[in-house]
């Protein structure tokens, strides 16, 4: 991880900002383990003296916990959220059946299996605080997660991107690594079971399944979801660590496609035949009905993934630019829409995405149409809407040859990929943003580049600009002298022409420019 940004995300911890864990990279897995054990602890102080509580309605009290709700139910299990007054926050709490205890599933045995859960500290793992019995029902309970689990994104924004997919596999390796370091298995690895929380992170849930395999393969065998599990699982073969793995393979199927392999035999490539053959190699080979013939644990796996992604991507051009600071301005902004785009890509939910670049009034804003005269202290803002996650690059350049890159930028508190409804440059901390005009100048660009896909080449691009630091979420270059100015900017030209390749297919990405003539002044 470079030296900057880790000082940057230090800055971030000491200021008590929230933390992007999607847009951390470059971290080795034991210092990322080590900055979400130190966010932790912050969560944890703030807590310390705190006069926050639970509503004073509750279903139930279970030992220390208030039970506030009931979220979930299982065949042997329900899942309550409960408020934990030790802790002064919220917990998730999974209790046991009556039935389920009585029918094989020992008190005695759920304890052991919790506290060595709780000796989990990974990122990618639910955090578990305990496990107990009270008034005759064992129960453990862990962190409360603010997010949505992984069938929830599919179900509602479509199959992911190779890159998404990828990064959310090689996460839960590395939580299924720590889980199988202590001899345990999840036992239950599905979409349903693994969250993408506010902020990025992915997590297991559901460990209340986890535990040693002996005691799995006793109890748990008709627990498993049938579509997750191995040819061996199903044959009725005791249960090893291959079978999370297998079950994880499914799962990267389910993402990238929406659907389960068939008979055991994945579907990728005849679902999505944009998916890199490398990719779909990987996945095939997590399903591969020989467990011999699959990846021997989930490092490997992890490897594989990532190396499926290097080798798909292309070289890095050589390019230098010279840096300089921006700052923008703080106002609250309001979204509204005006280009509307839908494009059906084949397998993958229809995609409809607008974007209109808008100018703060006295009443609220407006939309600027391409040629509009811009002036000294207008603030503006872009507004984005998209059915499906998607990577967003706003940049901008003037006639002095400033280039500026306005979005995808350190510091804010969005990120990409974004969904929904957004505007950007979005917030930093408590403050909203917005991009002011504050110079002079004869023209004014702005390239929007919105893609179901991250655009690998742009992203290295964006990221070899050597950036000491970021004022207010965005990053200024001044680049080098240009020669023959084209009609467009210099430099949004030559990258426009550098990604050609990657922006040829207008099903995955959809470009706006807005040219503003003759006005008042850059915007920086």
């Amino acid at each position: 991880m470079p030296r900057d940004a880790l000082r940057d995300l230090l800055d971030r911890f000491a200021d008590g900002d929230p933390v992007e864990w999607n847009r951390i990279t470059g971290a080795d897995p034991p210092l990322l383990d080590a900055l979400h054990t130190l966010e932790a602890v912050r969560s944890a102080y703030r807590r310390i003296g705190s006069t926050d509580g639970p509503p004073e309605r509750c279903l139930f009290e279970w030992g220390a916990l208030r039970v506030l709700e009931k979220i979930g139910s299982g065949a042997s299990a329900e899942v309550y959220r409960a408020w934990d007054a030790g802790l002064a926050t919220v917990v998730a709490l999974k209790l046991l059946r009556p039935e389920a205890a009585a029918a094989g599933l020992r008190n005695e045995e759920f304890l052991r299996e919790g506290r060595l859960l709780a000796k989990i500290s990974q990122r990618n793992v639910l955090r578990v605080y305990g496990a107990a019995v009270h008034c005759g029902r064992p129960g453990l309970w862990s962190e409360w997660i603010e997010g949505r689990t992984l069938a929830s994104i599919v179900e509602s924004d479509g199959p992911m991107a190779e890159a998404e997919a990828v990064h959310v596999g090689v996460e839960l390796c590395a939580g299924l690594a720590a889980i199988h370091a202590l001899g345990l298995l999840h036992g239950d690895v599905k979409a349903s079971n693994a969250m993408r929380a506010r902020g990025g992170r992915i997590v297991l849930t559901d460990l209340g399944a986890s535990g040693r395999a002996d005691a799995l393969n006793a109890s748990l065998r008709t627990q498993a979801t049938p579509a997750y599990l191995s040819p061996q699982a199903r044959d009725g073969a005791p249960r090893t660590k291959a079978d999370d793995l297998y079950a994880l393979g499914v799962l990267l199927h389910f993402l990238l496609t929406g659907a389960y392999p068939e008979n055991g035999a994945s579907r990728i490539l005849a679902l999505r035949p944009d998916i890199d053959r490398r990719l779909a190699d990987v996945v095939e080979r997590a399903l591969d009905a020989d467990v011999s013939r699959r990846f021997t644990d989930a490092h490997a796996f992890a490897d594989a993934l990532r190396a499926s992604m290097a080798a798909a991507a292309p070289a890095r051009p050589a390019r230098s630019r010279r840096l300089a600071l921006a700052a923008v301005a703080i106002c609250l902004a309001a979204a509204a829409a005006a280009v509307a785009f839908g494009t059906r890509h084949p397998g993958v939910r229809a995609w409809r995405s607008e974007l209109a670049l808008m100018r703060h009034t006295d009443t609220g804003s407006e939309a600027l149409a391409d040629g509009a005269r811009l002036r000294i202290g207008d603030r503006v803002h872009l507004a984005v809407s998209t059915s499906v996650p998607a990577w967003v690059y706003v940049l901008n350049e003037d006639a002095g040859g400033d280039f500026h890159v306005l979005f995808p930028v350190p510091g804010l508190d969005l990120s990409n990929p974004v969904s929904g409804d957004v505007t950007l440059p979005g917030r930093q901390g408590a403050r909203t943003l917005s991009w002011e005009v504050s110079g002079t100048g004869g023209r004014e660009e702005f390239l929007v580049l919105l893609s179901r896909v991250p655009l690998a080449r742009l992203d290295r691009q964006l990221a070899a600009l050597p950036v000491a630091a970021v004022e207010r979420g965005v990053a200024r270059a001044r680049p080098d002298p240009p020669g023959d100015l084209r009609l467009s900017g210099e430099h949004l030209n030559t990258l426009l022409a550098d990604l050609r390749e990657e922006i040829a297919d207008a099903s995955r990405v959809r470009m706006r420019a807005w040219h503003f003539n003759d006005n008042d002044g850059p915007v920086e």
